[in-house]
């Protein structure tokens, strides 16, 4: 009876931990005045982290190395996407 109490609260968990990580990779908005990991801009552009420090590198995307990772401002962001 335990057990079966103990897999229900944890299959509670995973759908509630997998609804907030849809939440925040689909209908977060990018706020312009927010700096983002290269991990968080690369979930929001749809491509690999690598491919964003490659943006960051070429200049094509604002950002600057701050402890072996990557911070781009929120509006270089935008202005990315609306290219």
């Amino acid at each position: 009876m335990i057990w079966l109490s103990i897999t229900r609260v944890g299959t509670i968990l995973s759908v509630v931990a997998a609804s907030l990580e849809l939440y925040n990779l689909f209908l977060r908005e990018i706020k312009p005045n927010r700096i983002y990991t290269s991990g968080e801009a690369a979930r929001y552009l749809g491509v690999n982290r690598s491919d964003v420090v490659d943006l960051v590198r070429n200049k094509k995307l604002h950002g600057k190395l701050v402890a072996g990772n990557y911070r781009i401002p929120g509006q270089s962001l935008l202005e990315y996407l609306n290219k």
